[in-house]
C-alpha cells in the first residue's frame, strides 16, 4: 500500500473534511476512503477526457 502526504490550502482541507465527516462520520479511515475515491474518479475524468 502507497503512501502519498499531499499540502492542501486550508480552506480545501477544511471543507474536504467537513464534507468526508458529513458522508462517513468520525470513523477511522474516512479521510482515506474518501481521497482513494476522489482519486479514482479523477483518473476516470482524465482519461475520459484523453479519448
Amino acid at each position: 500500500m502507497g503512501r502519498l502526504d499531499v499540502i492542501l490550502p486550508d480552506d480545501l482541507d477544511k471543507k474536504f473534511r467537513e464534507t468526508v465527516r458529513k458522508l462517513y462520520g468520525n470513523r477511522r479511515g474516512a479521510l482515506s476512503i474518501a481521497v482513494e475515491q476522489a482519486i479514482r474518479d479523477w483518473i476516470k475524468k482524465v482519461e475520459g477526457e484523453e479519448q
